[in-house]
């Protein structure tokens, strides 16, 4: 009988990892670790400063947040469509059936956001949880409760 294919991805805001899984009891092995660095390569435009509105009738107008706060942000969204990317790019190359997904509770809300539907079709499991600096068999321990790696 053929193994089930999992893919796992590890993420938060800067940081993210891909591991795959054999089947049950096989543990996972890492295939990629992307840092922000995956940015260097992305072509990154961001806006100049924070949108304005104006709140009710009249000239007035107030921005919506601070420089800071919309800089992260951005960044966030590029990092996480990046991510995204490679991961579906490794689904799709790998022959994988099942997708796992555990990132910061953050990050988490925009990986859902912009996941790919072959992906979304595909996964199992997502957990609110940061595990990317675990060690592999630390992750397959945290996620015994969800699912068996």
């Amino acid at each position: 009988m053929k193994p089930i294919k999992t893919l796992v991805l590890l993420a938060n805001d800067a940081h993210a990892r891909l591991f795959e899984n054999h089947g049950p009891g096989k543990g996972l092995s890492e295939i990629e670790d992307l840092a922000a660095s995956v940015l260097a390569e992305a072509d990154i435009r961001y806006a100049d400063r924070p949108g304005r509105s104006s709140a009710a009738p009249g000239m007035a107008q107030h921005a919506f947040a601070d420089q800071a706060e919309a800089e992260h942000d951005q960044a966030q969204a590029v990092f996480v469509k990046a991510v995204l990317a490679e991961t579906e790019s490794r689904f799709a190359e790998g022959g994988f059936e099942r997708f796992v997904l555990a990132a910061a509770p953050s990050t988490l809300g925009v990986l859902r956001a912009g996941l790919p539907a072959r992906l979304e079709k595909a996964l199992v499991v997502d957990v609110a949880k940061d595990f990317v600096k675990l060690k592999p068999a630390e992750v397959v321990e945290r996620l015994a409760g969800d699912i068996v790696l």
